[in-house]
């Protein structure tokens, strides 16, 4: 078996969200307590401009209101519950019925410098990237985040340009599919740390491209212990996965 790429990173998808509602505070707090250090959250903009932490552009799949989240205020946002929704492929193990959903801030103010953060832009929309940038910056967290998007290459530029240093995980998947040399080049020639593969694109040859451009490949979608031993083989430098004991399980067995 193959030796585990430097660096290598546990990334805990939306928190642990195998065991716990996605992206609420619960799902942090468990990926934590199974050891990881590194989450990845979704953001956007609520009505009155706080940076939420939700997958989809509407409510409903996650939680019990409807329409899309970016037509209501945090307040009324707050009212909602993140937790009583069901998915038969997740291993939820208690009751989680009331939980909220949270900001950004509310994350980086509760874990700080203790967790790498994998925020990714989930759309293009006016103040985000200003946004995050100064929650990042204002606490003093630059070299403790990746922000990432699919697609979305100019809102990366401009964040890059806003906090220099910090660290971009850019997924090309247009250009991926057409010509994933040529996207792994614009990565790199862009500044951005990390390109973004997912299981239908991936290679070897392609995280070696990566790696001699100097930039780190990390994997997502990963839905079993197969595909999540697989993208390890390749030479990834990591991946997101909801069930993040898997991975770190992974990782001591090859220490």
């Amino acid at each position: 078996m193959s030796a585990l790429a430097t660096p290598f990173h546990v990334i805990a998808h939306r928190g642990a969200s195998g065991y716990a509602p996605e992206n609420t505070m619960a799902a942090f707090e468990r990926a934590v307590a199974m050891g990881a250090r590194e989450v990845e959250t979704d953001v956007s903009l609520t009505r009155d401009g706080h940076i939420l932490l939700l997958h989809d552009d509407t409510l409903d799949r996650t939680t019990n209101g409807n329409g899309l989240a970016d037509e209501f205020s945090l307040e009324e946002l707050k009212q909602l519950d993140a937790g009583s929704w069901s998915d038969p492929r997740l291993s939820w193990d208690r009751d989680y019925r009331g939980e909220k959903l949270i900001t950004l801030d509310e994350l980086l103010d509760r874990f700080g410098a203790s967790l790498t953060y994998h925020i990714e832009l989930k759309k293009p929309q006016q103040g985000l990237v200003a946004a995050v940038a100064n929650a990042v910056a204002s606490r003093g967290l630059i070299d403790r985040v990746f922000i990432f998007a699919v697609e979305q290459e100019d809102a990366l530029k401009q964040i890059l340009a806003m906090l220099p240093g910090v660290r971009i995980a850019w997924a090309p998947e247009t250009l991926l599919r057409t010509d994933p040399q040529r996207a792994v080049q614009a990565c790199a020639e862009n500044g951005f740390a990390m390109i973004v593969l997912n299981t239908s694109n991936q290679s070897k040859a392609l995280v070696e491209r990566a790696h001699t451009l100097g930039l780190e490949a990390r994997s997502s979608g990963i839905s079993s212990r197969d595909k999540m031993i697989a993208a390890a083989e390749i030479g990834c430098n990591g991946m997101t996965i909801n069930w993040p004991d898997w991975l770190l399980d992974h990782v001591r067995q090859q220490a």
